[in-house]
């Protein structure tokens, strides 16, 4: 990678104030957009587009326009049903197969995450292995049930944005 990545966080709460301050750590510009306009307007200066946003009228549309300007790493953070539902409306808005196969969701690697700055350290290390063409391996996404296995449904606690 030359020079600093783009990185867009779609949403706001704890998990995109953590998302943030990491990328910081690491060197990457980070922008936060809660709206499609704002969204539109940063997309051509990002490789990564993470949505934090469980908003129905935006996250939805935002991984459609993320796809369209053709991202490297594009992630999804949310529960199964949250996913299901993302995908039921892209599919619904002529998003193929083929080009969902790309969105992470849930976003992040399979490391225990509970709290915010664990969610976004785990969906960074996954969009930073994306970046650099690296095989990912222990995603979320590619393991079937629950995220948080340990807790009974409902008990998770999801800082949304």
């Amino acid at each position: 990678m030359d020079g600093p990545e783009g990185l867009l966080v779609v949403g706001d709460g704890p998990v995109s104030e953590a998302l943030v301050a990491m990328t910081g750590v690491l060197g990457w510009r980070p922008t936060v957009a809660t709206t499609l306009p704002e969204v539109e307007a940063a997309l051509p200066s990002v490789r990564a587009v993470v949505v934090t946003s469980h908003d129905e009228e935006v996250d939805a549309a935002a991984i459609a326009r993320a796809l369209d300007a053709g991202v490297d790493y594009l992630g999804g953070m949310g529960s199964r049903p949250t996913q299901a539902r993302r995908r039921a409306w892209l599919l619904d808005h002529g998003v193929t197969e083929e080009r969902l196969a790309s969105v992470r969701g849930p976003a992040g690697l399979d490391i225990g995450a509970d709290g915010p700055a664990e969610i976004a350290l785990s969906i960074l290390a996954e969009a930073l292995a994306v970046l650099r063409g690296v095989e990912v391996t222990g995603a979320i996404s590619d393991r079937d049930g629950p995220i948080h296995p340990d807790k009974a449904p409902g008990e998770a606690f999801c800082p949304t944005g």
